[in-house]
């Protein structure tokens, strides 16, 4: 296995390189960590500026290279690679399908608040275009020489791909050789004007919703003949923050998320109740292709 790290010179390049780590030290997947450069113009300018500014950004990528490298743990073996294109987008995807690797790990913008995901425009492009799963880190991440992913827990809407996703989480704990959690959460957002209905209302759909997720957890609780253990749990809260918040999270946790069914097929594509799972998460996320289940 291969994983692909989007290195940046900030932060949020750190934080996807840690991660990565955590990933490659949980699977035994081997590490690729790539800087993209911008193209530099065409025909060579009289002045060879376009060649002085091609050496001053590879220069700094180096630079940005360097300091990964002897931030890595000893135990985590990585190949560094620098590449130029047309954007970050096209870059990482093109040494994504160059190397075959089977996970893109990307860090947070520098907006999001600390401990939570953001997406920057590199990461947007990407959740849009990706053919491969997308492991992202929220913002300030870090882990010890030691970190390995200690539980898998699956994003478990209770529609009709939520089983499908299920057994795919189940795919990846089994690989990580630790237990899979089914997490649904129901989010009580009462806005300042509320609908026509009114609040009490609204409360009743939530506890309905609550009611069929439990339901639909219990049908693939009771059927489970996978070879993880597996458990599920309903987060409830005022807001998204609040409902994650209502659960424990184990140290290293990894959440998976499917992609929108609206989404192409074999794509990443994050819609609106998985965009705000992502970005509420308190753990890295993994977010999956949709799949023709």
């Amino acid at each position: 296995m291969k994983y692909l790290v989007g290195l940046s010179a900030d932060q949020g390049g750190r934080e996807a390189l840690a991660l990565g780590a955590v990933l490659s030290r949980s699977c035994g997947a081997s590490l690729v960590v790539c800087t993209v450069t911008p193209d530099t113009w065409g025909p060579p300018s009289p002045a060879r500026v376009d060649g002085e500014y091609g050496n001053f950004l590879h220069q700094h990528a180096t630079k940005a290279q360097e300091k990964a490298k002897a931030s890595l743990p000893p135990d985590v073996q990585a190949e560094f690679v620098i590449v130029s294109a047309a954007s970050a987008r096209e870059g990482l995807l093109q040494v994504a399908s160059d190397i075959g690797a089977d996970c893109l790990v990307l860090g947070s913008t520098r907006a999001a608040p600390l401990g939570r995901f953001g997406e920057g425009h590199v990461t947007t492009d990407v959740l849009r275009s990706a053919h491969l799963p997308v492991a992202v880190a929220p913002r300030g991440y870090s882990a010890d020489a030691r970190t390995q992913v200690r539980r898998l827990s699956c994003a478990f809407a209770g529609s009709a791909s939520s089983p499908g996703l299920a057994r795919r989480s189940a795919d990846l704990a089994q690989l990580l050789g630790v237990p899979l959690r089914l997490v649904t959460l129901v989010v009580r957002d009462k806005q300042m004007y509320p609908t026509g209905a009114g609040y009490d209302a609204e409360n009743i759909v939530s506890n309905t919703l609550r009611e069929q997720a439990s339901a639909a957890q219990a049908a693939v609780l009771d059927h489970w003949d996978g070879p993880v253990e597996i458990s599920g749990e309903i987060g409830d809260g005022k807001n998204w923050k609040a409902a994650f918040d209502s659960l424990l999270w184990a140290n290293a946790e990894l959440l998976v998320v499917g992609s929108s069914s609206l989404g192409p097929l074999m794509r990443v594509f994050l819609g609106s109740n998985s965009s705000k799972i992502a970005h509420n998460s308190p753990v890295p996320c993994l977010i999956l292709p949709r799949v023709d289940e």
